[in-house]
């Protein structure tokens, strides 16, 4: 079977690794360079507590691609000898309004996200973890090469390629939209903050390295690339506000990125009627978390017995 992968960010790729490994011949077309929009921008949080409020299908499939997580890194590592920064940490959630929050804690907790209460208005998800995301498509683009991925970067594909066609477009998607986020860094010593700490919208994570990843707003005003100083310091304020030491320690560097938004509000997984046309977008801010489950669900689809034999 020959399939056209359309968009080489983290979904394409994981896509595109698992359909070579179930006897595809892949190819992966990107207009741009792989990994070069969001995944490139996305600071790496694997969060199911952060991201779902609500008991929903992706809620579960985001718990399930997060217990996936660790064997898709180890696997990716064998296969590749390159080790990504990958570390199951734990996040710390500062609460808003009380009752609010326990209604969102009972909600996950049907979903299979643990969390336990900390006291002074703070709970505790012991499972979530952080990654490097460029880690992670730079593994995939060297595991699915191996394999026989033919990888074409600055080739802008507009009508379906091969038997199969997977249009992981990202932002954009024929159903998506941008919606622009930005984020910081800040360096500190690596082991310094050993937990995720978040509240609202906001996060801040670390890095193996010590980079200290600090984010993120959200904007709808289309592809818009201008760096707003305002939302900077807004994140910033933040930051500086659940993580104090960071105060005084300075940002050494801004930017932003494309989430793909959806018009449903979830990620598009699927077939195109009786079409060889298949999507694969509108992961908004889980894009790097659902990629395990998300390339499980299109080989499911695609491959005869999933491409399990």
């Amino acid at each position: 079977m020959q399939i056209t992968v359309v968009g080489g960010g983290i979904i394409g790729c994981a896509a595109a690794w698992r359909l070579a490994q179930g006897g595809a011949r892949v190819t992966v077309c990107d207009r741009g360079r792989m990994g070069g929009e969001a995944r490139w921008a996305g600071a790496g949080m694997l969060a199911p507590g952060g991201e779902f409020g609500e008991d929903s299908r992706w809620g579960r499939l985001g718990v399930e691609s997060l217990a996936l997580y660790p064997g898709f890194v180890a696997e990716l590592e064998a296969a590749t000898g390159r080790r990504i920064d990958f570390r199951v940490c734990g996040a710390v959630e500062i609460a808003g309004e009380a009752k609010e929050m326990e209604r969102r804690v009972a909600a996950q907790r049907r979903m299979g996200i643990r969390v336990e209460e900390m006291g002074e208005g703070r709970w505790w998800y012991p499972d979530e973890a952080v990654v490097n995301p460029r880690d992670v498509v730079a593994a995939l683009r060297a595991a699915g090469e191996g394999l026989g991925v033919e990888c074409r970067e600055g080739v802008e594909v507009t009508r379906g390629e091969g038997e199969v066609t997977v249009w992981a477009t990202g932002a954009w998607g024929p159903g998506a939209y941008p919606v622009k986020g930005h984020l910081i860094r800040y360096d500190l010593a690596p082991g310094s903050l050993p937990r995720i700490i978040r509240k609202g919208h906001y996060y801040v994570l670390q890095r193996a390295t010590g980079e200290t990843i600090a984010g993120a707003d959200m904007e709808r005003v289309g592809f818009d690339r201008t760096l707003r100083e305002a939302a900077v310091e807004e994140i910033r304020g933040a930051a500086e506000e659940m993580v104090p030491k960071l105060r005084g320690v300075g940002v050494v560097e801004a930017w932003n990125g494309f989430r793909p938004g959806s018009e449903s509000g979830e990620p598009v997984v699927g077939r195109r009627g009786e079409s060889g046309e298949w999507d694969a977008y509108g992961h908004f801010r889980n894009g790097i978390l659902l990629a395990p489950v998300t390339a499980r669900l299109l080989c499911d689809g695609i491959l005869p017995s999933g491409g399990r034999g």
